[in-house]
């Protein structure tokens, strides 16, 4: 929207000041034609900075900061195909730690008077305490992905 919005001003000085340039009074053509010559300058020596940037370019003096940024990428990349590696290994544990909670509801539901009170307590104990796991080690990966 600003980027419009900067275009479109932008757009309408250009076109006033060509206006001015050729239908305006005389005083308005010389403006105009003032503002034409240093626009031309700044683009002149706008080019000249580019020329000599690319030179410098050329002997060397970015290659440093061009390096740097390279391994700054590489290391992110490397980073985040860590991350994701660990994501998907949580997904696949928590798709795990669900089978088996399903899985004991159904034994759960068949015949809950004919199951070990001891045997489910330590299951359900067990299932609780890796619900926690996953969900300290979900909110880790979370903050780290952010």
């Amino acid at each position: 929207m600003i980027r419009f919005i900067i275009t479109t001003i932008l757009f309408l000085v250009i076109l006033l000041l060509s206006y001015n340039y050729f239908f305006g009074t005389a005083e308005e053509k010389e403006q105009a034609r003032e503002i034409f010559s240093k626009g031309a300058e700044v683009v002149g020596a706008g080019a000249d900075l580019l020329k000599s940037e690319y030179q410098k370019y050329q002997d060397g003096k970015y290659d440093e900061a061009l390096d740097n940024v390279g391994d700054l990428l590489s290391n992110i990349k490397e980073q985040s195909g860590e991350l994701f590696a660990d994501i998907e290994s949580w997904n696949q544990r928590k798709n795990e730690w669900e089978q088996k909670k399903n899985d004991f509801q159904q034994i759960l539901d068949t015949d809950p008077d004919f199951l070990d009170e001891e045997a489910v307590n330590r299951t359900i104990a067990e299932l609780e305490e890796e619900r926690k796991t996953l969900e300290i080690e979900g909110q880790r990966l979370k903050a780290q992905a952010e």
